[in-house]
């Protein structure tokens, strides 16, 4: 598995969007100036008011609703991962699939042995390889391991993946390992995702 050209954005917005329930008036200015000085409190490795709010708000199970913010923190990426892992990912609401590769399109022509997963059963790729040589596409989609490895680009959120960190950071596809210590690896992963289960 590989997870590269990793975006991240609206995080500071966000940590400062998280103290707007207990305000009882809004100044675009001040929200302004805010980000601007948490940006600089991040650069120099200084905490601050927001920060420490919103990691409160964070330690709250998502179904209350304290940590709301976690939801506008976008995250776009590519991940390349095997036909099993996406089938798995699929079953998540808020991690949406931009574009990908397509099996359909492009299976006669990829290298299989260099395409699939290194656990990839040599007998699958040859029996696909075997199915390349008939006019019948359908039998060579269905021939396919599950262990080939396609790239999307995916959008979702920190909300989402602290919903995923929680979920598989113990699951046997050894995929959600390699896909929870890139979660970790994030800004403030600890504090927003890692460290408050579900």
């Amino acid at each position: 598995m590989k997870i590269d050209n990793v975006k991240i954005y609206d995080l500071e917005e966000c940590i400062i969007a998280s103290g707007l329930p207990m305000l009882s008036a809004y100044s675009d200015r001040d929200f302004a100036e805010s980000v601007v000085q948490l940006k600089a409190d991040f650069s120099q490795k200084q905490s601050s008011k927001h920060l420490l709010r919103s990691n409160k708000l964070a330690s709250g199970h998502a179904a209350s609703g304290h940590c709301n913010f976690l939801k506008g923190i976008l995250v776009a990426c590519n991940v390349t991962g095997t036909q099993a892992w996406w089938i798995q990912a699929g079953r998540y609401n808020h991690f949406v699939i931009t574009s990908s590769m397509s099996k359909m399109h492009r299976l006669k022509s990829m290298d299989l042995p260099t395409s699939c997963h290194p656990k990839t059963p040599t007998v699958s790729m040859n029996e696909t390889i075997k199915c390349r040589e008939l006019d019948d596409l359908e039998t060579l989609i269905y021939s396919c391991p599950m262990g080939l490895e396609l790239t999307a680009r995916v959008n979702t959120n920190y909300l989402q993946l602290r919903i995923m960190y929680h979920q598989r950071k113990a699951h046997r596809l050894s995929e959600w390992h390699t896909f929870c210590h890139w979660i970790e690896s994030l800004p403030f992963a600890r504090e927003f995702i890692v460290d408050h289960g579900e």
